[in-house]
């Protein structure tokens, strides 16, 4: 069942339309001259004036509303007034976004940290003097090839994360 507020703001909302269309209305009429005669000709100017001056209220609240969301001030309250309102959408998307951004952090550490590991005792091997011939040339191979892997895995998790900056600032 829906709230009771739900319903008053689809009520505003209806209100305002009708208040526009009514201006709108006022507005033809006048402007093609059949603007009843009994009406005063200042009349469809302040009707017009009223109802976008209404809207712009309403478009300013909803702005106001979705700026709190996005600050996370009050996104609880928000979503409680309005839950039919795509706020609840912005909420979700704000939330798979952390996740997004989490699982990025956690991939990352998990490519990184043995691709450290495997680099760090190849060069261990490698500056060993007792190791020699084959095992050595098997260590520089390990090492060349853990560098070349790590350098793919920063590659593709900065490009990760431009792109994820990219969307961001298009939002």
């Amino acid at each position: 069942m829906k709230s009771p507020s739900t319903y008053l703001l689809k009520l505003l909302y209806v209100f305002v339309a009708l208040f526009l269309l009514a201006a709108l209305g006022l507005q033809i009429l006048s402007g093609t001259g059949r603007l009843p005669a009994t009406l005063p000709p200042a009349v469809p100017m302040i009707v017009s004036v009223a109802a976008l001056v209404l809207a712009l209220g309403v478009l300013l609240r909803r702005l106001w509303l979705i700026d709190r969301l996005l600050t996370r001030q009050q996104p609880q309250r928000a979503t409680q007034l309005f839950p039919d309102h795509p706020v609840r959408e912005v909420l979700q998307m704000q939330e798979a976004e952390q996740e997004r951004s989490e699982r990025i952090s956690r991939m990352s550490h998990e490519l990184r940290t043995p691709i450290t590991s495997i680099n760090g005792f190849a060069e261990l091997l490698m500056g060993d003097s007792s190791v020699s011939g084959e095992a050595r040339e098997f260590a520089e191979i390990i090492h060349t090839e853990a560098q070349r892997l790590s350098q793919m895995i920063n590659t593709v998790l900065t490009e990760v994360q431009l792109a994820h900056d990219t969307v961001t600032s298009d939002k």
